[in-house]
């Protein structure tokens, strides 16, 4: 037991310092921080980090954890329009995507449901399509996303074509030069081009939804000429002077009450969504509750993680997945830990991250076996970098279970525009005397864990 305990250190450890390896020192510039997501320097990042510091129906205890749920359909952070005329992007604002997306779910759906065996392109054929003029709709998801799970969400369970089994962040549905409509797709594991053939019914839609649709000026980086060639190809620019995305106010909405004699009702609502009962054998550790049920633990700290492992050799798990095969894929894995995340955030009538939205950032195999789905935060489509660990939720799932989970809850609420942030063409400067050409120039939010406030500065990613 004490190697077993030892080896999920050793692998607790390994995956933080992955998630800190994909990012990179903060630059500073003047007022504004240029904050750098990249393996180039996560040891720096790490040490700089740590110089910052010193609802839906009770589940009860077994009760099998669904699938997929309709409840919060993933959504797209950026999406670009693309018409004769010229190409129109949204992003860094929600609600102005959101109704977009949802003229968008059906038609997207049907080419999902009905998307031919993918076939391997090039970036060029995929770029060209990005500029051909003609009717299309470029998603970016800001995470990895198996294409099966976001057929199944939008159709309400419908699944994808059987062989149309990717994980992608980014995809284009758009118009080919016989008529027919094309599903494109990088492959978020592999970073391969797919494309695949949909239903040429799909023509007259897409077509439909985008005629009233006015170019704005949004272009890649890929098309933006010698000045951003050193980002990401697919960096949207919007071309404004100096952008000013919002500034959040930030808690814990699940605070410790120890005045009474239980500790609130926010942690009870939120120990039952978790099958544990708030009457259960519980004590103080430090400044966590323990919750006991047998050789069962669930912890919960001031900060507001919660933590959970299994013990070894579980005989009737807590947490059993229903409907699970033998050998999982990834959107099975994926959508029943987005289930889980989902009921246990939604202990009230509202979620418990208040307006911010989860995203799927990645699903790794764990070194002992199993697998282990990682979710973020995004705010308004920029990512929100949580603590020392950047995700706001990790679910391990082995066998026909989920056999532990992270959760960092936190609430976030819209306050006022924040301050100005660096025009594109400066941060995009910033990143080149940092030495971090090919990175994703994006929007981003760090939560200290401290603050009561967050603003968005530049992330090169």
């Amino acid at each position: 037991m004490e190697n077993k305990q030892k080896r999920r250190l050793i692998e607790w450890g390994k995956n933080a310092l992955i998630v800190l390896l994909s990012l990179s020192a903060l630059y500073l510039l003047g007022r504004t921080q240029l904050y750098a997501g990249g393996d180039q320097s996560g040891q720096n990042l790490f040490s700089s980090l740590l110089s910052f510091f010193p609802g839906p129906e009770e589940a009860e205890a077994g009760q099998p954890v669904g699938q997929w749920t309709q409840g919060s359909v993933p959504r797209p952070v950026r999406m670009v329009i693309l018409s004769p005329q010229g190409s129109a992007g949204i992003q860094y604002d929600n609600a102005a995507l959101d109704p977009y997306f949802q003229d968008l779910m059906n038609p997207l759906s049907d080419a999902l449901a009905g998307a031919s065996a993918p076939v391997e392109t090039t970036a060029e054929a995929f770029r060209e399509a990005l500029t051909a003029n003609v009717p299309g709709v470029y998603l970016d998801f800001l995470g990895e996303l198996p294409l099966p799970d976001l057929a199944a969400w939008l159709s309400g369970g419908r699944s994808s074509s059987g062989s149309l089994t990717g994980t992608a962040r980014r995809l284009l549905l758009t118009t080919g030069a016989d008529g027919q409509v094309l599903l494109y797709y990088i492959d978020a594991k592999s970073g391969l081009y797919y494309v695949s053939q949909t239903s040429g019914a799909l023509a007259e839609r897409l077509t439909r939804f985008v005629e009233n649709v006015a170019p704005n000026g949004a272009a890649f980086a890929f098309e933006s000429g010698e000045t951003y060639a050193s980002l990401d190809p697919y960096t949207l620019l919007e071309g404004t002077a100096s952008p000013r995305p919002g500034c959040f106010s930030v808690s814990n909405p699940v605070t410790i009450d120890t005045s009474g004699s239980g500790y609130g009702a926010a942690f009870e609502s939120l120990v039952r969504s978790l099958s544990f009962q708030p009457q259960s054998a519980s004590y103080l550790s430090g400044q966590d509750v323990v919750i006991q049920e047998g050789s069962e633990r669930l912890r919960v700290s001031e900060s507001g993680l919660v933590t959970y492992t299994a013990p070894d050799l579980l005989e009737d798990p807590r947490y059993a997945i229903q409907g699970l095969s033998q050998d999982p894929t990834d959107w099975e894995l994926v959508g029943s830990a987005w289930a889980f995340v989902e009921t246990a955030f939604q202990t009230a009538s509202t979620p418990l991250y208040g307006e911010a939205r989860l995203y799927v950032i990645g699903l790794e195999e764990l070194e002992g076996g199993g697998s282990a789905v990682t979710f973020g935060y995004q705010l308004d489509g920029a990512p929100v970098y949580v603590g020392q660990e950047g995700w706001v939720a990790r679910v391990e799932i082995t066998g026909q279970a989920i056999t532990g989970f992270q959760l960092q809850l936190r609430s976030y609420t819209y306050l006022e525009e924040g301050p100005q942030v660096l025009p594109e063409l400066q941060a995009t400067a910033a990143l080149e005397a940092q030495g971090l050409e090919g990175s994703e120039l994006m929007l981003y939010y760090y939560d200290d864990l401290r603050s009561d406030t967050v603003s968005a500065d530049w992330g090169a990613f």
